[in-house]
């Protein structure tokens, strides 16, 4: 770390505790540690070491991997320790260790963690942490932390490169693994630190709007602009039949909505607007010569009568909405965190009202505008599916664009999510533009897909099946370490009761 003061080593590595040394099969990257007797009880996985290595360096290194060796216990051939063990007596221990695997983080001899590129020798003594010796000073000098380090003391906060928040952050986890926790406790505050204001799009308005009351607007008071008014008309009302008909009514549906006069004081109003406003382009679009509808404008017209047959009061409601997408961000401006609560109204509602707002924040951006917003997306898969199909390929392809440009013009995504990929995740496009993920306990159809990204660190799908409620292994860009490490941070025991995270 810059600026850091020489560190007197000999004093350090005389108030640490040993626990082990290094065995056998070691590498510049790795190594086996063999606990010291009796050791086995306090050291745990994801425990943080320092290898007083006897080639030359310090090295920062954490515990992952732990097993026990007994020879007299061997399964592979019948021995005196298998015969005792069958008649229930204890087997020697005499030729029995436990240990774990090493996984390298970096040097820290100068006091900063670079690239460690000497062998580890066998042999070398493996000293714990204390509470007086924080390891996260050899990662990274920020005024910017989260959580604390999981195996570790609640001093132990973990460093972040803060200027790569804005290459978009990934929170997964399956339901009860604390995603929401994560998001109110500590990445709204940390955005907020970093001088960012934060939009929360809350699908199901019980996650965010409940802890956020004088900062909540509904989907409803947003006003869609002309684009997310005729994909959202069109998907409700079934593209009108669809083949090329249906695409053609679409098109007089696209002219009525951005030339016409077509929203009335109320749902009823606006329904016998848009439907007269459509038939008159209809017909204007398909008079002969002699004066009358030709036959196809006939079917154009019964298509359109029939279609708005079926819309109801509530599907109209959406339409309503005043708020123009600059009013929403000016109030954001204004609260510097603002939810939008998607609580009411079908799936094709809420991506509508999302459509708006990205669309108008993309607008700013092409402006050259820088946005400092972070744009929080909860249940991120009903926006950016695997395989998304109708309004899912325009909300797909807008949060892709927004990736893109947002890295320039600060606009930073956040897209929480009970799985990775497939079914259960999010579109792959999309993914590759998250560069900080946080991943906390995964669902079982993840396991293969979350192993990818931990490759080389020796954190199982089954470590990850396995994480207790708030802690999340942070993996990507923002991470200082050039490991996943394990955090974790502080929950209201009130909220644990009620069980309010996702």
């Amino acid at each position: 770390m810059e600026g850091n003061e020489p560190i007197d080593w000999s004093s350090w590595t005389r108030s640490l505790e040993q626990i082990g040394v290094v065995a056998s099969q070691s590498s510049e990257n790795s190594a086996l540690m063999v606990l010291q007797e009796g050791k086995e009880g306090t050291v745990t996985n994801e425990t943080l070491v320092l290898i007083d290595n006897r080639s030359g360096n310090k090295i920062l290194a954490v515990c992952r991997g732990g097993f026990g060796y007994n020879d007299a216990l061997r399964t592979s051939a019948y021995t005196p320790g298998i015969a005792y063990a069958k008649r229930g007596h204890g087997p020697s221990s005499s030729k029995e260790f436990f240990g774990f695997r090493l996984v390298v983080i970096g040097d820290v001899t100068e006091g900063v963690v670079k690239q460690n590129t000497m062998i580890i020798a066998p042999g070398s003594p493996v000293y714990r942490f204390n509470e007086k010796f924080n390891p996260m000073r050899f990662l990274y000098k920020s005024d910017f932390t989260i959580g604390y380090y999981a195996n570790g003391h609640k001093s132990w906060t973990i460093p972040l490169m803060a200027e790569y928040l804005s290459h978009h952050i990934g929170v997964f986890g399956v339901t009860g693994s604390g995603k929401s926790f994560l998001c109110r406790y500590q990445l709204i505050p940390l955005l907020r630190g970093y001088g960012y204001d934060v939009l929360i799009l809350d699908w199901k308005g019980s996650d965010y709007a409940p802890f956020y009351p004088e900062n909540v607007i509904s989907m409803g008071d947003v006003e869609l602009d002309d684009s997310s008014v005729v994909s959202y008309l069109a998907e409700t009302l079934n593209y009108f039949g669809g083949g090329d008909p249906g695409h053609r009514i679409v098109g007089y549906l696209e002219e009525v909505v951005s030339t016409t006069d077509w929203k009335g004081r109320s749902v009823h109003e606006t329904k016998e607007k848009l439907l007269q406003n459509l038939l008159d382009v209809i017909r204007d679009d398909n008079l002969e010569q002699s004066g009358k509808l030709s036959r196809w404008g006939y079917i154009y017209r019964r298509k359109a009568e029939r279609a708005f047959e079926h819309l109801s009061p509530e599907d109209l409601k959406p339409l309503m909405g005043e708020m123009k997408p600059s009013e929403v961000i000016g109030l954001l401006r204004e609260k510097g965190v603002l939810v939008i609560d998607l609580s009411y109204g079908l799936k094709e509602q809420k991506l509508s009202v999302f459509l708006s707002l990205t669309r108008y924040l993309k607008r700013l951006m092409e402006e050259k505008n820088e946005l400092k917003i972070a744009l929080l997306i909860d249940e991120a898969p009903q926006y950016c599916p695997w395989q998304p199909r109708g309004l899912e390929e325009k909300t797909t392809k807008s949060l892709i664009e927004l990736a893109a440009l947002g890295r320039s013009y600060k606009l930073s995504l956040t897209l929480v999510s009970q799985g990775i990929a497939g079914e259960i995740g999010i579109n792959a496009a999309v993914r590759r533009n998250l560069n900080t993920l946080f991943i906390g306990r995964i669902h079982p159809l993840d396991a293969m897909e979350a192993e990818k990204y931990f490759a080389s660190s020796f954190v199982t799908s089954d470590s990850l099946l396995r994480l207790p409620e708030g802690h999340f292994y942070i993996v990507g860009k923002a991470n200082p370490s050039p490991i996943p490490l394990l955090m974790t941070f502080e929950i209201p025991e009130s909220e644990r009761v009620h069980g309010r995270g996702g």
